[in-house]
């Protein structure tokens, strides 16, 4: 560190020149690969402005990540609307049932005072009849009910699960675990149905997952083995019809029966998370507090290499580092630097080239009064950015290490 002393401005290794193709390149997937897509896409179209005519297929590559990303933030303004109607909906609903469950007993107490006849201590009749204006309805009820299908079922109510998918993967059953089959994709099978919308998959897309160097009668005895297998495992002790319990399959679609009471860590983690987007001030740190702590690790990291886990897992692993990166940012504007350096840590113990985190980094240790660990998280962050990205710091982390070392910063 003695060299850090020898002048205001210290020597560092950042030549500052007009970027080439290849600089801004580098800069493009950095910034992509750290979240920031808008960010890459405008060094992407400046590496493609100095690209030549020999450069024709790169070129197109780039043109067609631009059009992809364009898509993209479409679609995802379209979720992120949808999303905020439905926890808005949701809301205004729960508010509705507090408001009624404030006003019955009001309501009740006075219907009581007007008629004696309801003074009595208990109902003496188990079936009385509906009101008048509730019968025709009621009945019209009734009738579609009697003219539905029966559904076959040996017991009424399957015991609720509970499924972990951060860090480790675990299932409990009324909230004992579950020793789940030796069959390795019959487990695998089940942490598939996690990444699917409604937790379904068709005989097909698990053989094509699975299996894919099997033949397809070959693969599909496979499927029926571990299928066979896992319900075994989840029905255990349990009463449960042939082919049935808590893995059902109709028209060569399996899927988790949606009868029964499930939770898993991740909607409860996605819960919190849009809570928090609906929040205001210190709640928000609050929801993203409670998130950030069922995150204990990557999304089923049993399928770390596995393509059909990715797309989630880098989903939500994006999710958890931008409220990680709000919460660090929060706390260090509130001066609460111990709790800034907590989430900024996390952020590199998910993804140590994040420059922004190192920024956040450098700025507690300094506030703190810990001035030599500031410096030294910067060079940590200048050696990990060459090492594993090949590029220098950008300049306002340069500039922030300036600033740090003549003593200077608010």
């Amino acid at each position: 560190m003695g060299s850090l002393h020898s002048s205001d401005q210290p020597a560092l290794n950042v030549e500052f020149e007009y970027p080439s193709p290849v600089l801004l390149l580098e800069r493009g997937l950095h910034s992509v690969r750290e979240g920031r897509y808008a960010e890459g896409v405008v060094y992407f179209t400046l590496a493609r402005e100095q690209l030549g005519s020999s450069y024709v297929h790169l070129a197109t590559v780039l043109d067609a990540f631009t059009q992809g990303y364009i898509a993209f933030w479409d679609a995802q303004q379209g979720l992120q609307e949808a999303s905020k109607r439905f926890v808005q909906v949701d809301v205004e609903q729960q508010s509705r049932i507090v408001t009624l469950q404030t006003l019955l007993p009001a309501l009740v107490e006075e219907a009581q005072a007007k008629s004696p006849a309801m003074d009595q201590p208990a109902i003496k009749n188990q079936n009385p009849l509906p009101h008048p204006a509730l019968r025709a309805p009621l009945q019209d009820a009734q009738r579609r009910y009697l003219a539905a299908p029966a559904r076959v079922e040996v017991i009424d109510t399957l015991p609720a699960l509970h499924i972990t998918c951060f860090g480790g993967f675990a299932v409990k059953r009324s909230g004992l675990p579950v020793v789940l089959c030796s069959n390795r994709n019959g487990q695998a099978i089940l942490r598939y149905l996690m990444t699917q919308q409604g937790y379904r998959a068709s005989v097909d897309m698990l053989m094509a997952a699975l299996w894919t160097e099997d033949e397809s009668e070959v693969a599909h005895h496979k499927l029926q083995v571990a299928v066979s297998a896992l319900r075994r495992s989840l029905n255990n002790g349990l009463d449960c019809d042939p082919g049935g319990g808590y893995i059902l399959c109709k028209n060569r679609v399996y899927q988790l029966d949606s009868l029964v009471p499930l939770r898993t860590d991740v909607d409860e983690f996605l819960a919190y998370y849009q809570a928090g987007q609906q929040a205001s001030g210190d709640s928000v740190a609050m929801q993203f507090e409670k998130a950030c702590q069922l995150y204990t690790g990557p999304f089923l990291t049993e399928d770390l290499y596995a393509d059909w886990s990715f797309m989630r897992r880098e989903q939500l692993s994006h999710i958890y580092l931008t409220m990680c990166s709000t919460l660090a940012e929060h706390y260090l504007e509130a001066g609460r630097y111990e709790d800034t350096l907590k989430w900024a840590t996390a952020i590199l113990k998910e993804n140590q080239s994040d420059e922004a985190a190192h920024r956040q980094l450098i700025r507690a240790y300094f506030a703190l009064g810990r001035r030599s660990d500031a410096l030294r998280q910067f060079h940590r962050c200048q050696y990990i950015l060459n090492e594993e990205l090949g590029v220098q710091p950008m300049p306002e982390t340069i500039e922030l290490f300036h600033i740090i070392h003549r003593g200077e910063i608010s």
